[in-house]
């Protein structure tokens, strides 16, 4: 009886991994994708996936994907199909569109150039790695080349002044709790600007490996490197190695 019971729950066991390795689906160059060279995986606050590749934008209705490149005719005014990174307006439902040397909008119709001004009010083309848009809604832009960018507007853009000037690339960004943000730059390792100051972290260990950053609901913050792990980093002044 034990031996069958064994062999019962063996069976099962069998056939429910086998189920569930069924579930997953490849999506990729081949199969509906513009690109298997992904960027960013975004879900909008319709729902709707969208997968940011280096070869166009691919939103995809749950059954498949449309995909947006510049020379499609329904990507009206698509600046480049090199797409680094986007976001979702939560007010406004606007899109941001974070392209190799353009910055623009998407109303879902069509693509809008943002503009972008240095620190000497010059206009700049930008190579866009990420964006934040903080609790009170304001919309920070990542450059490699021009730092930190404000997002005055729809249309425009400037590089952030003060402290944060410093900064040269950003690798991404976040807000803790207490409205501090939270910046990985390969040229000043891990930041924390409180709205007046700044805060160096791990510059020493780590720079310029720093590539990701994210946190948890109790504020720890967890920095990604190329090669030396991941960093925990807390409210006390001390840090830990993953």
């Amino acid at each position: 009886m034990r031996r069958k019971t064994i062999i019962i729950t063996l069976y099962l066991l069998t056939v429910s991994l086998c189920g569930f390795s069924q579930m997953g689906k490849l999506f990729d160059a081949d199969m509906q994708l513009s690109s298997s060279f992904t960027n960013q995986v975004y879900i909008d606050r319709d729902g709707f996936l969208w997968v940011v590749t280096r070869n166009g934008l691919n939103k995809y209705d749950g059954y498949q994907f449309h995909i947006l490149k510049k020379e499609n005719s329904q990507s009206n005014g698509m600046s480049s199909n090199y797409v680094n990174c986007m976001i979702q307006d939560r007010v406004s439902g606007l899109f941001y569109m974070g392209m190799y040397g353009a910055f623009q909008t998407y109303d879902g119709t069509s693509f809008s150039d943002v503009e972008v001004r240095d620190l000497d009010n010059n206009v700049v083309p930008c190579y866009m790695t990420c964006f934040l848009q903080r609790a009170n809604n304001d919309v920070l832009a990542g450059t490699s080349g021009h730092g930190l960018l404000v997002v005055t507007d729809k249309k425009h853009a400037h590089q952030a002044k003060g402290p944060l000037s410093k900064i040269h690339t950003v690798n991404g960004m976040v807000e803790d709790k207490e409205g501090h943000v939270w910046i990985v730059s390969a040229d000043m390792g891990v930041i924390e600007y409180d709205g007046k100051n700044i805060k160096r972290y791990l510059q020493n260990e780590v720079l310029p490996t720093v590539r990701c950053i994210t946190k948890e609901d109790k504020d720890s913050i967890y920095v990604g490197t190329s090669n030396n792990g991941v960093y925990v980093l807390r409210r006390e002044p001390r840090k830990e190695l993953l």
